[in-house]
């Protein structure tokens, strides 16, 4: 038996057209990597034979078929969103490697700042939650700032973690659609950025 991940295409059947993309499963054995055993999988993605993973992280559990409408999108979809300090802009130099283990800083002023782009908020809503992976090099603790959309500003304290990594969470309100959050340097220790997660639950 040769199981591996394959990608499914999930299309409109009036025309065609790709609507979303999701993976699965495949047992080669069941459905061979041939021109037959291609089709006869499709034909069974689309018949809902499988679990599917959307894009988005949407699950679409055996015994469903997949819809026409992108699951995981729309008002009251849940969303995650994670974005890496090295993929922001603004000031700060890296350290370390891409990835979870790379730090942007250091950031100790207003002017020390990175900018993450949110992009594909289902709702405007105040009930989505910003966590924020940071770093200090020192014992001493501090403050930062965060400003959502240039409009709200909320002060939240550092940790003295003497090179230590940390987790601050709150909660945020955000647009449908693209959005801005910076985060920014104010007082006390200087600190240095690993990463944002940004989620909201399905309502």
């Amino acid at each position: 038996m040769a199981i591996g991940t394959q990608l499914v295409r999930i299309r409109r059947t009036s025309d065609g057209q790709e609507i979303y993309q999701a993976t699965t499963t495949r047992d080669t054995d069941v459905y061979p990597l041939t021109s037959a055993g291609q089709a006869a999988f499709e034909a069974a993605a689309s018949a809902g034979s499988f679990t599917l993973t959307v894009d988005n992280g949407a699950i679409i559990p055996a015994g469903t078929r997949p819809p026409l409408i992108k699951p995981g999108t729309g008002p009251g979809a849940a969303f995650s969103q994670k974005i890496q300090a090295e993929d922001a802009t603004g000031t700060g130099t890296y350290i370390g490697q891409s990835g979870d283990n790379t730090l942007k800083g250091p950031y100790s002023s207003s002017s020390d700042y990175l900018l993450y782009a949110i992009t594909d908020a289902p709702i405007t809503a105040s009930n989505y939650t910003l966590a924020i992976r940071y770093q200090t090099n020192s014992q001493t603790p501090g403050t930062a700032t965060v400003i959502v959309n240039s409009t709200t500003t909320i002060d939240f304290p550092l940790e003295g973690t003497d090179g230590g990594k940390r987790t601050y969470t709150m909660a945020i309100s955000l647009n449908a659609g693209s959005n801005r959050i910076r985060i920014q340097g104010k007082s006390g220790t200087s600190f240095y950025q690993d990463y944002i997660v940004v989620t909201r639950p399905a309502s």
